[in-house]
């Protein structure tokens, strides 16, 4: 896979830049995850699934966990390979993204009146945020490297359609985001031309991984439309869709299973290299069909997260400290590489036997975590805050 340079980062832009995601979640907000009003998509009186912010929180440290071992060689660590499949922590929140997305707006499925509260919902959710973390990172990196190129901070600003990198490179995967969301709205309006629009885009994924295998893939941007990405968010929304009718109980066998399909899945990708070639490859065997594959398991794990039905009543440390880590995973997920290249040149002083076992990796995920928890709770929550009350 290849590994680039981000102002001192080591970026391995394969299926991770860095999400989320993205990801963090779908920008629905934690507030509407529980909207679905019955079966196993309410918990415990909750606003929100507890058991998927605590899946949103491990995702969101695996992605720091990655980027501080593929950075390794830039403080002087040594690089372990097996850590290398924790960046697809960025599957696991494609499709939470279609999770979420789905079950905070069941309720306003046939209601075309209601589409410009969802569009200024997401561009609260995503958009502050992210020109904060960007804005901020290219002037850092005007005082070291130079000015970044405009373009690109044109397309990390508004993260249109684009094979081309974004700074910070993480912000490649909001593309994908962006693309599901504008499409979504279709849902919303007309319920049924929608699921039509949505099962014709799924089928057209489909179509692009097997010319993918047969050799003739469809290329360019286009490939990022047809990417197997977008069939996690569709995944995700089938996932939705099943759990809103499901009226049985809590049950502890899916999240097992899930968890055990996961793990095979990710052992074989270390085994076999099972990894895209960048960022922006839509159109290898692997890009498409391990891609979706990956998709199937987190899927099952997505849907365990919703049966095991975490209380969020009488939690200890740990649990409360993993759904702070959910909640704020996405100031995490665009904050982390950013912090990194501040915390490298900290960590090449380290002495060089604290190094040879990790200790420089520890650095930086304490580094990268504790930014993304600082910067979601004194500005993206009070942000947040005062633009729901002044726009929603």
């Amino acid at each position: 896979m290849a590994v680039n340079a981000e102002g001192g980062i080591a970026a391995q832009v394969g299926p991770i830049g860095a999400g989320p995601a993205s990801f963090g979640a779908a920008g629905a907000g934690q507030a509407g995850a529980g909207q679905a009003g019955q079966g196993a998509a309410r918990q415990s009186g909750s606003s929100r699934i507890i058991s998927l912010e605590i899946g949103r929180g491990l995702a969101a440290l695996a992605v720091v966990v990655f980027h501080a071992n593929s950075s390794a060689r830039h403080y002087g660590g040594p690089s372990f390979e097996w850590l290398s499949v924790l960046e697809h922590g960025v599957d696991f929140f494609f499709v939470l993204s279609g999770f979420i997305i789905y079950t905070a707006c069941i309720a306003d499925f046939g209601h075309a009146d209601r589409i410009w509260l969802y569009a200024k919902k997401r561009f609260v959710r995503l958009f502050p945020v992210l020109w904060l973390v960007v804005l901020g990172y290219a002037a850092i990196r005007s005082q070291g490297a130079g000015a970044p190129d405009p373009n690109q901070l044109l397309r990390s600003l508004l993260p249109y359609p684009s094979l081309e990198p974004t700074l910070p490179l993480v912000v490649w995967t909001l593309r994908h985001e962006l693309i599901f969301y504008a499409a979504f709205p279709l849902v919303i309006a007309w319920p049924r031309l929608g699921g039509i629009v949505m099962a014709g885009w799924a089928l057209a994924c489909l179509g692009q991984l097997v010319a993918s295998v047969a050799g003739q893939p469809v290329t360019g941007v286009a490939s990022l439309f047809l990417s197997s990405f977008t069939l996690d968010f569709m995944m995700g929304m089938l996932a939705a869709r099943y759990c809103h009718r499901d009226t049985s109980g809590p049950q502890k066998f899916p999240l097992l299973l899930g968890c055990g399909v996961l793990a095979i899945a990710l052992i074989t990708t270390h085994v076999f290299d099972l990894d895209r070639l960048q960022f922006s490859d839509y159109v290898t065997p692997v890009a498409t069909v391990w891609t979706l594959i990956l998709g199937m398991a987190f899927t099952l794990v997505v849907y365990g997260l919703v049966k095991a039905r975490v209380s969020n009543h009488g939690e200890g440390r740990a649990l409360r400290f993993l759904t702070l880590l959910g909640s704020a995973s996405y100031a995490l997920y665009l904050v982390h590489t950013p912090a990194n290249a501040i915390l490298q040149r900290i960590a090449v002083h380290l002495p060089a036997p604290v190094l040879a076992v990790g200790g420089g990796h520890l650095f930086l995920i304490l580094g990268g975590t504790a930014a993304g928890i600082a910067l979601h709770l004194w500005l993206e929550l009070p942000l947040t805050r005062w633009l729901r009350k002044h726009l929603l």
